[in-house]
């Protein structure tokens, strides 16, 4: 697994933030889509598919299923 920037966000005074365009396209978010936010260790981490916490650890950290 690779990580790559994307791009930033600032929190607005209602507590909204833009999702960057590039990131949308690449990940295919539309208007009608929804997102998922998990706290992992000390990070945010927002994926487009709900997971369970222990497989979105799992793929995170590259841990085999089960540890």
């Amino acid at each position: 697994m690779e990580a790559k920037f994307i791009g930033k966000a600032k929190l607005t005074k209602q507590g909204q933030l833009t999702l960057p365009q590039e990131g949308r396209k690449e990940l295919k978010i539309d208007l009608k889509s929804e997102v998922y936010w998990y706290k992992l260790n000390n990070a945010l981490v927002l994926v487009k598919d709900i997971v369970s916490p222990k497989e979105l650890a799992a793929f995170v950290f590259n841990k085999k299923k089960g540890k």
